[in-house]
């Protein structure tokens, strides 16, 4: 893949879009478009860890619901004949028909938000900063696209050596910009800043 070439776009539901474009060899430009929303941004490759990191996110509390619309329904039509007596198939059906259609829905709401995801975090505070959909808008243009960015940063990090402590302190600027634009949130930059300053050079801190 061509380095003018290193264009990504995911439309992860309606409505909502992610772009992510490698500009100058080294810089990321993302987009993230939402129905009422849209948040542009940049980051520095270097910045990222040299590989990126799959992901499952699986929507618990959805498969949990389902199984216990599931249940209730099997108790209540265990039990409840006991005490009906006119018009008890009517009332069974309804059981029937109300716990069949809750367990269905919440496994489609459980089959929606379960997902794959493949994640770039920062080099040395392990915040993710880059969260993709694993396989879209298709597995081998998403593979690509994967695969030449990481190339493209082990490429940058063997030809520049950089100090350290310079590492960490870029890497605290840049975070806290993405915090003040709202990409990570400003606790996620604290525990990022505290785990960064404690990788500082005692020398270094004292100045």
């Amino acid at each position: 893949m061509a380095e003018n070439e290193l264009v990504l776009k995911q439309r992860n539901a309606p409505g909502f879009e992610l772009q992510i474009k490698l500009v100058d060899g080294r810089e990321l430009q993302i987009l993230n478009r939402g129905k009422k929303t849209e948040q542009r941004y940049s980051i520095d490759i270097l910045s990222l860890q040299d590989k990126s990191k799959k992901s499952l996110t699986i929507a618990w509390k959805w498969l949990a619901a389902s199984i216990a619309f599931f249940l209730t329904m099997l108790l209540l039509l265990i039990v409840l004949p006991d005490y009906l007596s006119a018009n008890k198939n009517i009332y069974l059906g309804i059981v029937l028909l109300v716990g069949t259609v809750a367990s269905i829905v919440c496994l489609l709401k459980f089959w929606k938000h379960t997902a794959r995801t493949q994640i770039f975090y920062s080099r040395n505070a392990h915040v993710p900063l880059i969260i993709l959909s694993v396989g879209k808008p298709c597995k081998k243009s998403f593979a690509s696209f994967i695969a030449a960015i990481e190339n493209r940063i082990k490429k940058f990090r063997s030809h520049m050596a950089v100090d350290g402590d310079k590492q960490l302190t870029g890497e605290i600027k840049m975070l806290r910009r993405l915090s003040d634009e709202g990409v990570i949130s400003k606790n996620e930059y604290e525990k990022a800043k505290s785990k960064l300053l404690g990788g500082f050079d005692s020398n270094f801190v004292k100045r």
